[in-house]
């Protein structure tokens, strides 16, 4: 039964699709797949361990105070609430640094204007000696994401939400990994991270 603390039982609250831990396990080190399941769990355990996680979540997306990172901040400091609005957040910050890494690469205008998945097709590995790690991941980002927090609202059978708490944590950590990367290898990206 829901309690006025979760959006739905802690079975349901800890689930996740096996294609997104399998997408945090690639992107994430070990220690940093383990520090995010931590974090899941401790949000549905005691008060005191709910706070360092939120503590945790909210100490990984620390922004610069612009936006969407404070916006998914917020949505964050809200779990497990708010899931969609914390992915969706998160989501628009790699959009961003996407944007202004395609441009920077391509000098295409329109690309400042484009979805996240279009920017990642024009981002070809080979053409411009990128990481082909990194354009896989951006893909699977967009793919399971990006997309569905803008467009699915399918409820999987036995759920309540869209997406749990252990998905939103993931993610964060996810998010927060591959923003690293694009920033490391595009002045553009990391002048965007700043400015925005």
């Amino acid at each position: 039964m829901a309690t006025p603390s979760l959006t739905g039982r802690k079975a349901e609250v800890l689930w996740a699709l096996p294609y997104l831990v399998d997408l945090a396990k690639d992107v994430l080190s070990e220690e940093e797949y383990i520090e995010a399941e931590t974090t899941a769990v401790y949000l549905v355990r005691t008060k005191q361990l709910n706070d360092a996680a939120m503590k945790r979540l909210t100490t990984l997306v620390a922004p610069p105070p612009k936006q969407p990172l404070t916006e998914a901040q917020q949505a964050l400091k809200a779990l497990p609430r708010f899931t969609r609005e914390a992915i969706r957040y998160l989501a628009d910050y790699i959009e961003l640094l996407v944007r202004a890494w395609s441009f920077e690469i391509t000098g295409d205008a329109t690309t400042k204007t484009r979805s996240l998945g279009h920017n990642v097709r024009r981002l070809i590995p080979k053409k411009f000696g990128l990481p082909t790690d990194l354009i896989d991941h951006l893909k699977r980002y967009n793919s399971f994401l990006f997309t569905p927090t803008k467009h699915d609202f399918t409820i999987f059978k036995g759920q309540r939400h869209r997406f749990t708490s252990r998905e939103v944590v993931l993610i964060a950590y996810i998010t927060m990994k591959l923003a690293e990367r694009i920033i490391e290898l595009s002045p553009a990206a990391r002048l965007q991270a700043i400015a925005f």
